[in-house]
């Protein structure tokens, strides 16, 4: 299925890219480099993967629900997402390569021993959930607001979730790799 919108079709680019990108990088290591933590702190290859599992099925858990009533709605969409002032600074920021380190929810804490079949297999899953979601989505308005799992003051729409995720997810596999060279 061709994507209806170019928003859509981006973002159904960059995370099959993510996914690409993250095969690539864990798939030639060792159990043991999976999970070696560079020596200089910070998490290991396995670790932001990880990582990026547990948030991403936090997201999932809280973008379902809007994506599905706005189809039911037949809400269509009126032009691509418009993230605002605010969340595109928040999005910018999550952007590799990394220049402020962020700390994260205790709940968003990977172990630190992994078995990287597990990560890698739960992590196409995941984002091959993404990616049905996202076509769901497509041409449908995603306006409408997704509670974030990281905080709960924080709402942002729905398309912004989806770009925020892709730019998360990058940051993560950079830092990955940055773990890899270390």
């Amino acid at each position: 299925m061709t994507p209806g919108t170019a928003e859509v079709a981006e973002l159904i680019r960059q995370f099959e890219a993510i996914v690409s990108d993250a095969k690539a990088l864990a798939g030639p290591l060792s159990e043991e480099a999976f999970n070696r933590q560079p020596a200089s702190g910070g998490w290991s290859p396995g670790q932001c993967l990880e990582h990026l599992n547990i948030t991403e099925r936090a997201m999932l858990q809280n973008m379902r629900p809007a994506a599905a009533n706005v189809r039911s709605q037949g809400r269509r969409a009126e032009g691509p997402t418009r993230h605002g002032f605010l969340m595109g600074w928040f999005i910018r920021t999550m952007e590799p390569p990394v220049k402020r380190r962020l700390r994260t929810g205790a709940g968003f804490v990977p172990s630190s021993t992994l078995a990287k079949d597990a990560v890698l297999a739960e992590f196409a899953r995941l984002h091959q959930d993404v990616l049905s979601l996202l076509k769901e989505a497509d041409g449908y308005d995603l306006s409408p607001k997704v509670q974030s799992p990281f905080a709960k003051f924080l709402r942002y729409k729905l398309g912004s979730a989806f770009a925020l995720m892709a730019a998360h997810d990058r940051r993560h596999v950079w830092q990955a790799k940055q773990a890899v060279k270390a």
